[in-house]
């Protein structure tokens, strides 16, 4: 289980990890972001179960950032930890749906409390989610999927092609792709074998080498400013990926293409 920290200020991110017993907590890892933005970057490298997030921050307040999470991760269970005792965003906290509102300067007791609620709370939502997969594990088993549930899929599937399109230049994984519309990673990889007769990661693959080539035609982009803009931060990587796909590099291809 995963816990992500969110405060501008870092003297408060770590008064809060020396204060804290982390041992009686067991959490896997303990992430820390000093804005919005980066906050948001972790969601999309990470898994994050429990998010606790100061509330005035510049750039993106926690609030916003909040709604962000409630819209793209809606199984984060998100505390807000503020000096400011507002009615405001006490009201803003119950209608975001967030499990707990906490004043600062907060005692490392009560935060111990506080955070033991949300991984019992985390815990037996991932009881109740299991338990409701076996049983429809269970109908599908028996009666086979139903055309609502195929067409559910094909939908799913096509949504998951249009993420890969836009977010080309990204660093695309199976997970955060499956996190994002909401699929197990080994299930999404499996029917999107199905569907298309490719994996995810070689539709990926064929997406950013058919970009690179367009680009490499198109205009006189340097070859690591096409490869950053086709997803491979690693020059050389890119240029390897390239001349297994295409077998030529970049270099040799853009040079023949323009003779």
């Amino acid at each position: 289980m995963n816990l992500l920290i969110v405060d501008d200020e870092i003297f408060a991110i770590q008064g809060i990890l020396d204060s804290v017993d982390w041992e009686k907590l067991n959490f896997d890892r303990i992430l820390t972001a000093n804005s919005y933005a980066q906050a948001i970057n972790i969601f999309m490298e990470d898994k994050i179960d429990i998010m606790l997030s100061d509330i005035e921050m510049p750039y993106g307040s926690g609030i916003e950032l909040v709604e962000w999470v409630r819209s793209h991760y809606p199984e984060t269970e998100c505390i807000f930890l503020t000096c400011h005792a507002e009615f405001n965003f006490a009201k803003q906290a119950i209608t975001l749906k967030c499990l707990d509102y906490v004043l600062k300067p907060v005692r490392p007791e009560k935060l111990l409390e506080v955070l033991k609620n949300a991984i019992t709370t985390v815990n037996d939502k991932r009881k109740d989610k299991e338990y409701k997969q076996y049983g429809e594990l269970y109908v599908k088993n028996t009666f086979g999927p139903s055309e609502t549930e195929l067409d559910k899929i094909d939908e799913t599937l096509e949504k998951v092609k249009n993420y890969v399109l836009a977010n080309i230049s990204e660093p695309l994984t199976v997970e955060s792709i499956a996190r994002y519309v909401y699929l197990n990673p080994d299930y999404l990889t499996r029917v999107f074998k199905k569907k298309y007769g490719q994996t995810l990661i070689e539709y990926i693959t064929e997406q950013r080498m058919f970009l690179a080539k367009e680009l490499l035609m198109r205009n006189k982009m340097p070859i690591n400013m096409i490869a950053e803009r086709v997803g491979y931060s690693n020059c050389s990587y890119f240029t390897k990926v390239f001349k297994e796909y295409h077998g030529k590099t970049p270099s040799e291809f853009q040079r023949e293409y323009i003779k």
